[in-house]
């Protein structure tokens, strides 16, 4: 049977904003703003998913200014438990984190990469939920965590305490006693002071604003961080190619990865060297990076990397749990996850098409504990209802998901702006 309309789960929906309404202030705002006090269809529910861009609506100022006890209010704003930090001898955003870390708030900030960066207030129980889920979900394409393979952060590392308790919950679970040994950290310091200075030189060079010199600086802080980078992978592609015939289990962005084959090339490597029925596990697009249009391929080829050892997932800061991608080529929604599919202004749900919508991609993770689970996402995404051709049930994604910013010359949310007034109340309050 066909489906014709989006399935919303209205009472579990309503069960997690009558808690969340009393806990999160912006929440708390925008449902009185909208008179929702429960929900009982779609229509209350979409005004209170939040956009994406919430997470970045602080003025910059408080970042470059070092106005840590406003920022701390705006993240009060957004999250489930009360930001009471101190933050006496805070001397740059890295420290404001590790100070909100030491306090329970697992702040996760996005790179900033293409432009002004986020942050979102995460639990402990956020994070631990989020690696069990990664672990279930390596369970699932049968690599359980038995310890029996050679695991390789491919890195780069960031010294991101997120990233660093990914990186220890895989070699926990999957690192071999006898394994290759991994190379201690050589990630400098200060790595959200670089993403936040990276995101302002952009900015000034786009403009104009930047000099020569500061241009200079930061061209040499960043060859200086891609070297340490290329000698941590040129360590690791000797030891590959000195165990050729054991496992390997590799963790990596695309990008990265990609240049780990290049340094294995360089060293002589060729496709059919390695003979070890590897696997390999990725987030994530190409970042902004451009590869050769048969990139998968060869990293596949030289890495020996077989489709039933590839888990690919869709996912994005703001969701503990991820979309693996099948055999078939899909992302297949978990039963934790609602998926919304709006229009481009993100304002009402797209009709179905033959059991198919094309629109903007919004969620609600049932398992998020730091803030309201709700978000409208950047990315444009095609959606089918029914069975997969894998042979699963339930609610899938197609691969070719697409950012509107990429699409379009801008990606307005027509929420967007409300929302940022709501979280300036917070900050001037």
């Amino acid at each position: 049977m066909t489906i014709t309309a989006q399935p919303v789960r209205i009472e579990e929906l309503d069960a997690h904003f009558q808690k969340r309404r009393h806990q999160v202030p912006v929440l708390a705002r925008r449902a009185q703003e909208a008179g929702t006090t429960a929900i009982r269809t779609a229509d209350d529910v979409l005004p209170l998913l939040f956009p994406h861009t919430t997470y970045k609506s602080y003025p910059e100022s408080l970042v470059s200014k070092g106005r840590w006890e406003q920022l701390n209010r705006w993240l009060d704003s957004l999250s489930t438990y009360r930001v009471d930090v101190d933050v006496d001898g805070v001397a740059d955003v890295d420290g404001w984190i590790a100070h909100l870390e030491e306090a329970g708030h697992l702040v996760s900030s996005s790179s900033g990469t293409s432009g002004k960066g986020s942050f979102l207030d995460k639990s402990a129980r956020d994070r631990e939920v989020s690696l069990q889920n990664l672990l279930d979900c390596l369970t699932g394409m049968g690599l359980p965590p038995d310890r029996s393979w050679n695991f390789i952060p491919v890195g780069p590392e960031t010294r991101v305490s997120q990233h660093v308790a990914t990186r220890d919950l895989l070699v926990d679970s999957f690192h071999r006693r006898d394994g290759v040994a991994l190379p201690p950290s050589a990630a400098p310091e200060g790595h959200h002071r670089y993403m936040s200075r990276l995101s302002a030189m952009r900015k000034a060079m786009a403009d104009g604003t930047a000099s020569p010199d500061e241009v200079a600086a930061f061209e040499a802080e960043a060859a200086q961080r891609q070297q340490l980078q290329d000698g941590r992978l040129s360590y690791l592609a000797e030891q590959i190619l000195a165990r050729p015939t054991e496992r390997f289990f590799f963790s990596s962005q695309f990008p990265q990865l990609f240049r780990l084959t290049e340094v294995l090339r360089e060293l002589g490597a060729s496709d059919g060297d390695l003979t070890g029925g590897n696997a390999l596990t990725v987030a994530g697009g190409l970042k902004g990076v451009t590869l050769p249009p048969d990139y998968r391929e060869r990293i596949f080829g030289i890495l020996n990397i077989a489709p039933e050892r590839f888990l690919h997932y869709y996912s994005m800061q703001e969701l503990n749990l991820r979309m693996p991608k099948c055999l078939a080529g899909r992302y297949h929604v978990p039963a934790g996850l609602h998926l919304f599919v709006l229009d481009r202004d993100g304002e009402s749900l797209v009709p179905l098409q033959g059991g198919v919508a094309e629109g903007r991609a919004a969620f609600f993770d049932t398992t998020v504990d730091g803030r309201w689970g709700g978000t409208i996402s950047g990315d444009k995404v095609v959606a089918e209802y029914g069975e997969c051709s894998c042979g699963r049930p339930g609610i899938t994604i197609h691969d070719d998901i697409a950012r509107f910013s990429d699409l379009h010359d801008d990606d307005k949310i027509t929420c967007a702006g409300t929302m940022d007034a709501y979280v300036r109340g917070f900050i001037e309050g």
